[in-house]
C-alpha cells in the first residue's frame, strides 16, 4: 500500500493541485489530442446548438480538449493553473487550427477575462475544493462570463462509481505508474493516489467532491444557473424508461454530464427543460434503490 503522506492534508483545500499535476504532468509528458477530446468537442453542437462559438475551457490541462474544439472552428480561451501542463497546451496552440486557441496560465477564481462566452466547459475537474468553492465558481460563470443564451458543460464525478472501486489498484504500464482509488463516504470525496512503480514512498494524490444528481441540483441554488440536461455517455438521466440500472450506473458513469444555462436566459438548443427544482423534487427517485 502506498504511503499517502503526500495526499492532501486538507481534502477540501486546493494547495495540492500544482504539486500533483506538475509532478504527474512531467512524468506523463504531453498527451496530445485523444478520441475523448474529439468527442467532447463534437458534443458542443448537439448540446449547445450549431454554429461557430466562443468557448471558455476551465481547467484545460494539457490542452487536448481545447485544441479539439478549436479544430472545429470555434474560438477558444483555455485556462490552466499548473505551469507544466499549460506549457503542453501552448505547444498545441502553436499549431495551425481552424479556430483561434488562446492559453492562459492562470487561476480561474482570479483571472480577468474580456467579453462573454457562448459555451463554458469544465471537464474532468469540477469538485476540486469545497462546496463553497464550487458555488463561487458557478456564480462567477453566471454573473461574469456566460452569454445570456449560452451553455455550461460540466463533468460531475459520480460517488457510486468511486465508492465501488474503493481500494482498487491499477497499473498504468504506458507511464510506469500505479494508481490507488479511495473514497471518503462521509465527505463524499474520492482520493486518487499515484506513484511511480517501485517508489510507493513518494506517492501523490488528488481529491475531488462527488455529487449525486440531486445534491448537485441543491448546490446550484443561488448561483444564477439552472439545469437543462443531465446524461451519461449521451443517454439522458432519467431515460424515458426510468433510471438506469445500478449496474450501469456504477460501471459506466465515472462522471455524468450536466448542461446548465443562466436562469435569465433562453435555451435555444433544444435541451431538456429539467430545472434544479425538478431534480430536487424527485430526489427520492435518485436515492431509492428501487428506482435504480
Amino acid at each position: 500500500m502506498a504511503d499517502t503522506s503526500h495526499a492532501p492534508k486538507d481534502r477540501g483545500g486546493m494547495d495540492w493541485i500544482i504539486p500533483f499535476y506538475g509532478w504527474r504532468g512531467a512524468r506523463m509528458g504531453p498527451t496530445g489530442i485523444f478520441d475523448s477530446h474529439r468527442a467532447r468537442a463534437a458534443s458542443i453542437a448537439r448540446l449547445c446548438g450549431s454554429g461557430t462559438k466562443r468557448v471558455l475551457d476551465l481547467g484545460a490541462g494539457a490542452g487536448g480538449t481545447a485544441a479539439a474544439i478549436a479544430d472545429l472552428g470555434h474560438d477558444v480561451v483555455a485556462i490552466e493553473l499548473e505551469p507544466v501542463r499549460a506549457g503542453f497546451a501552448r505547444d498545441l496552440a502553436a499549431e495551425r487550427r481552424a479556430g483561434d486557441l488562446t492559453i492562459l496560465e492562470a487561476n480561474y477564481f482570479e483571472v480577468a477575462l474580456d467579453g462573454l462566452f457562448d459555451v463554458i466547459g469544465h471537464w474532468d475537474s469540477f469538485g476540486m475544493g469545497a462546496d463553497t468553492d464550487q458555488q463561487q465558481l458557478l456564480r462567477r460563470i453566471a454573473g461574469q462570463w456566460l452569454a445570456r443564451d449560452g451553455h455550461v458543460l460540466l463533468d460531475v464525478f459520480n460517488p457510486i462509481w468511486w465508492a465501488v472501486r474503493h481500494g482498487q489498484v491499477t497499473r498504468h504500464d504506458w507511464c510506469g505508474m500505479i494508481e490507488l482509488h479511495e473514497f471518503d463516504p462521509i465527505a463524499m470525496r474520492f482520493i486518487d493516489t499515484w506513484w511511480i512503480d517501485g517508489d510507493e514512498a513518494h506517492a501523490h494524490a488528488q481529491t475531488a467532491r462527488c455529487y449525486s444528481p440531486a445534491d448537485f441540483a441543491l448546490l446550484l441554488e443561488g448561483t444564477g444557473l439552472v439545469i437543462r440536461a443531465m446524461e451519461v455517455n449521451g443517454t439522458p438521466l432519467p431515460t424515458v424508461e426510468g433510471w438506469r440500472s445500478m449496474a450501469q450506473w456504477q460501471d459506466e458513469a465515472f462522471s455524468y454530464h450536466v448542461v446548465l444555462a443562466r436562469t435569465d436566459g433562453t435555451d435555444t438548443a433544444g435541451a431538456s427543460d429539467r430545472t434544479a427544482d425538478s431534480y430536487t423534487a424527485n430526489s427520492a427517485e435518485v436515492r431509492s434503490p428501487s428506482a435504480e
